[in-house]
Formats: C-alpha cells, sequence, structure tokens
C-alpha cells in the first residue's frame, strides 16, 4: 500500500509539474494572437503547442485551435479540435457555430442545414445559425423554408437587409418576382451600395 501511495503522489507531482504556470499561458496565447492579427496561422497554431500538450481535452484551447485550423484551411484538424471542445461544453454555441463554418467552407450545404438545427434547438433565435441555416437551404433550392426562415429573424430584426436579401432573393426565384423588386427597393434605401438589391432591380 505504501508503494502504490508513493506512487500516487510522485505522479501527481509529475501531472502538477507538467501543467504551465499562469505567465506561460498567457504568454502563448498573446503569441497566438499577435499571429493571427498577421495572418500567420501556422505560428499562431505552434504558439499553443505546449498548452494543447499540457491540456489535450480543455475546451479554450480546442476551440482556438478548431478556429485557427479553419482559417488555415485545414478542415479536419478544425474539426477535430471542434469535437474535442465539445466533449467538456456540448452546448457550446459558439464551437456548434464554427463547426458551420468549416461546412460552409466545404460547401456541405446538408451538414450546414443539420448544423444549424442542433444550434437552433438551443438558441431558438441564434444570428448565425439561422443565417446560416437560411444560406443553405436557399443553395438546394428550398425556396419556401428559407423565405419561412427570413421571415421567423425579420420578426426580430425587421430592417436587417442581410436576411431582407435573402427573403427577397428567395422569393423572385420562387417566381414572386413583384413582391421580390418591392423587398429590394426597400434594401436600397437602407443600403443604397447593395450589391445583390443592385443585380436583381437591374434584371
Amino acid at each position: 500500500m505504501k508503494k502504490i501511495g508513493c506512487l500516487f503522489i510522485i505522479g501527481l507531482l509529475f501531472s502538477l509539474y507538467a501543467e504551465m504556470t499562469q505567465k506561460e499561458l498567457e504568454e502563448a496565447y498573446s503569441s497566438s494572437f499577435k499571429y493571427e492579427t498577421a495572418q500567420r496561422y501556422d505560428k499562431s497554431i505552434s504558439a499553443l503547442s505546449k498548452v494543447i500538450k499540457d491540456y489535450p481535452t480543455g475546451y479554450t484551447v480546442n476551440y482556438r485551435l478548431g478556429w485557427l485550423y479553419y482559417l488555415s484551411g485545414n478542415y479536419a484538424n478544425a474539426l477535430k479540435n471542434l469535437e474535442t471542445s465539445l466533449t467538456a461544453y456540448p452546448y457550446s454555441v459558439e464551437a456548434l457555430n464554427t463547426i458551420n463554418l468549416v461546412y460552409a467552407a466545404q460547401l456541405a450545404w446538408e451538414k450546414v442545414e443539420v448544423q444549424s438545427n442542433k444550434i437552433m434547438k438551443i438558441d431558438y433565435y441564434n444570428y448565425y445559425a439561422n443565417y446560416w441555416y437560411a444560406v443553405a437551404l436557399f443553395r438546394q433550392n428550398k425556396y419556401d423554408q428559407a423565405i419561412k426562415t427570413a421571415d421567423k429573424m425579420l420578426a426580430v430584426f425587421p430592417s436587417n437587409v442581410v436576411f431582407l436579401n435573402i427573403l427577397a432573393e428567395s422569393k423572385f426565384l420562387k417566381g414572386d418576382k413583384e413582391e421580390a423588386i418591392k423587398i429590394f427597393s426597400g434594401v436600397i434605401i437602407l443600403d443604397k451600395m447593395n450589391e445583390t438589391a443592385k443585380y436583381y432591380l437591374n434584371r
């Protein structure tokens, strides 16, 4: 028993010494943020190498690495780290939304639709989840559902030109061109340089 107790204490000490100090953590993250700002994503990721080694299941480091791998275009690693972060906080909307960004970058619209639904079950009016849900529906020619989603969000963001555009474009492509033009005319009042509205108004 004494031997087992001694080994346990030694193991505990090694685990304690393996953990980074507050200062080391601050420096690692500060360096990572600095390189991200400069768009040097490989170095930004490398700056967290010791952090991920010492905290392989930690939420913050896995979420951050998932974000950085997404920015660098390494989608496989991005998904791996983001999924690991979700084991710590399964309802993390920020991690779930970042997974959506990966799927959108891959043009995997069916996955975006499913992922967005998952987020909306947690946060019904989440802006990004509803946006990507509407986009995914639109890209799959599911115009009725895209219109329904846009209407839902415009009930709480009535002058939001992003959802107004989705609503108008979906109506236009569905065949309700007169109503779509009215909406696009309103968009131009709110945002006179809006390229989507100008495109449809000039057709």
